[in-house]
């Protein structure tokens, strides 16, 4: 047998783009060249897609995108078509399908909007394609983080306090929102867009001088808002989880040390990189955190406790705070984690090439148990609802 060809879909129409290319460098320069052909499949911030080699060499980006409306030319222009590649186009679709991408697995690797919210996971499931990570429904309520915490409250996982507000309510009815955060959370609180991670359009508000500005931040990049109280002097606790189905593992975990909160600029834009080695600019990581054994163990189940309530695959990450009566708190859940938080699974004896194989085989696994699920067939229904219409008549 041949090598399979995994398509790693990366970039996207998504306030993450950047920190997606640099995902996509560390999973391609990790995946077992012996066992797999890998293809970059870029989708550029305007929402064209190419796949072409130039693209496997990240230092090339600056030349070979200058902002310039030929740049694309320079490049193959491909697509994954909303159907199953077994389907053969005709007429005037034909010539459009010879740009169609035949991939064996496709790796979603676009964080955010477009990628990591379930849309790119439904022209999958369309395309019949198997693809690693979470499906639709996991992936679209991972990324809103007022679904997410809905969910997760229901099902009696710890969550902070929080109130969600649309972006119409905020524009129409300002101060009454603000009435109503101030009357019902204390300082510190963090106003966020509901869908975007990375620190996107985030602030930590101290006083309600602040909360205007704050609000509608976050109502630039989405429309809809939550806004959380926060855990007095923390400790930021991160755990990874691994699986599919009913068969899932949590990572060691890890603590972050940061000075103070940090917005996207201080993340990413100042000389650090999202898991990248070193950490994050005035970001520091002890992994194993130091924490005791049995508070491990219960984030651990905790985190793995999440991913099943989300219905999650692949590799996620869940994200805790732990006060200081040894409380925890779940943040969040990234479906698509930035590195895939390699360096969690690094640091329980797992390397990035063992878990990219891992992730493909969770993948074909997950694809193969799909296609053996019964579908409806046939036009009995039709037969009746038209025998019955004309005994009507």
């Amino acid at each position: 047998m041949g090598k399979k060809v995994i398509g790693l879909i990366f970039g996207g129409v998504s306030a993450e783009h950047e920190i997606s290319i640099i995902t996509f460098d560390q999973v391609y320069k990790n995946l077992d060249k012996n066992k797999f052909e890998p293809l970059p499949i870029y989708i550029t911030p305007e929402g064209d897609w190419v796949c072409d080699d130039k693209l496997k060499d990240v230092s090339r980006y600056g030349e070979i995108f200058t902002g310039n409306p030929s740049d694309l030319k320079k490049l193959n222009r491909k697509f994954v078509p909303p159907y199953p590649s077994r389907h053969e186009a005709t007429g005037p679709f034909r010539k459009l399908m010879d740009n169609k991408i035949q991939l064996d697995v496709a790796f979603p690797l676009v964080h955010g909007t477009g990628g990591e919210d379930g849309t790119l996971q439904g022209l999958l499931e369309l395309a019949d394609v198997p693809y690693v990570g979470c499906g639709v429904t996991a992936s679209a309520v991972g990324m809103d983080k007022v679904l997410q915490k809905q969910i997760l409250a229901s099902t009696g996982l710890p969550v902070v306090k929080f109130l969600s507000f649309l972006k119409s309510e905020v524009e129409e009815k300002h101060e009454a929102v603000k009435a109503e955060i101030l009357g019902k959370l204390k300082f510190p609180i963090f106003v966020k867009p509901a869908a975007c991670g990375s620190s996107v359009g985030v602030s930590k508000v101290d006083s309600a001088d602040f909360l205007s500005v704050a609000l509608d931040d976050a109502c630039r990049f989405d429309r809809k808002i939550i806004v959380e109280e926060g855990v007095r002097d923390p400790r930021e606790i991160n755990c990874a989880v691994l699986g599919e189905d009913s068969q899932v593992e949590a990572s060691v975990c890890e603590e972050v040390f940061s000075k103070g909160f940090l917005d996207y600029k201080q993340k990413y834009l100042a000389g650090g990189k999202k898991g990248g080695a070193g950490g994050m600019a005035n970001v520091s990581r002890a992994i194993p955190a130091d924490i005791p054994a049995e508070t491990s163990a219960r984030i651990q189940e905790l985190a793995k406790g999440t991913f099943r309530a989300l219905d999650c695959a692949g590799c996620a990450r869940v994200d805790f705070l732990l006060d200081k009566s040894g409380g925890l708190h779940i943040t969040e859940l990234n479906s698509v984690p930035g590195s895939l938080a390699f360096y969690l699974w690094e640091k329980s004896g797992l390397s990035f090439p063992a878990l990219l194989d891992r992730l493909v085989d969770y993948a074909l696994s997950a694809h193969r148990r799909k296609a053996m699920l019964k579908r409806a067939s046939g036009f009995g229904a039709i037969k009746n609802y038209l025998a019955n219409k004309d005994a009507k008549q």
